[in-house]
């Protein structure tokens, strides 16, 4: 049997989720069409039978990695959801470094259109006012895509600068940063090189939900 008879049938989700697949390896930088192609085992015409371009498989892509968000149980109380929901959102995120960039660039599809429904329905359901879940909703979806395209940023410039050693580049600035002129900065590089303290996006976004209930219970 040959190479070509041996091929899965090309369709839609074979070419998104190929697609995905590339750009987690290898970054979206190297996903073109014809990479794709080419590791599918097709010429590049075949997969415009499925995808009309790269801008739309994008899309398709972004929107098979948010149907990976777990959802919230059922009877999780509303703002417990929205915590869980949120740190979901950020762990899908990170297992795809490409996604955050592009989040904001392509408009969403059904799964991701389904999870801002969701979690527009749970601050409609938390008690806040309509301002105040207004603004929680932006607050959250922006700590979400900020945080992680700053945590992306860094660990792909730590990586960059020495593949076998990530931690390198920060002991490379610290002994370029003297504690004398600097001393707040290098005590706080030393607080991360020696994990003292924990991430700060679980942190951040307790501040921004206790925040949002302050509020609400100081202007009912």
């Amino acid at each position: 049997m040959s190479s070509a008879e041996q091929r899965a049938p090309l369709n839609r989700d074979a070419v998104v989720n190929a697609g995905i697949r590339l750009a987690d390896s290898h970054g979206v930088d190297a996903l073109t069409m014809r990479n794709l192609a080419d590791g599918l085992g097709f010429k590049v015409m075949a997969l415009y039978n499925h995808v009309a371009n790269k801008q739309q498989l994008l899309g398709l892509m972004l929107d098979v990695v948010a149907e990976e968000i777990d959802d919230p149980p059922d009877d999780m109380a509303p703002l417990a959801a929205i915590r869980s929901l949120a740190i979901s959102m950020r762990t899908t995120l990170t297992e795809h470094p490409w996604v955050p960039d592009l989040w904001l660039q392509h408009m969403p599809g059904p799964a991701r259109t389904a999870n801002m429904e969701r979690l527009l329905r749970l601050f409609d359901e938390s008690g806040l006012s309509p301002v105040l879940a207004h603004h929680g909703f932006h607050a959250v979806t922006n700590h979400v895509i900020g945080y992680t395209i700053q945590d992306v940023g860094m660990t792909a410039m730590a990586t960059s600068a020495d593949p076998d050693d990530p931690m390198a580049l920060a002991y490379e600035f610290l002994a370029n940063t003297p504690a004398e002129v600097y001393p707040h900065t290098v005590a706080h590089l030393h607080q991360h090189l020696n994990e003292d303290v924990p991430s700060s996006y679980e942190l951040v976004l307790d501040f921004i939900l206790d925040g949002l209930v302050r509020l609400n219970t100081s202007t009912t």
